[in-house]
């Protein structure tokens, strides 16, 4: 991926299978995720805001059932 976005490497999380690597994923899912909110501001529709409070929520599931 030469300029991968938030969604892209937040699908690369869901899909990671790698235990070890999981956590790398997911940061770097969670900081793309960041970045975006910072570039759009508060220009964000509902919709995104939406989908992004469910990545949110899933990204973080995700790392408390690895934790588990």
């Amino acid at each position: 991926m030469s300029n991968p976005t938030w969604q892209d490497l937040y699908d690369a999380a869901m899909v990671e299978f790698d235990l070890k690597k999981l956590p790398e994923r997911v940061e770097a899912a969670h900081q793309a995720i960041r970045q975006y909110l910072i570039q759009k501001g508060r220009t964000l529709s509902a919709e995104e805001r939406d989908e992004i409070d469910d990545a949110l929520r899933t990204l973080v599931t995700l790392i408390q059932r690895r934790a588990a």
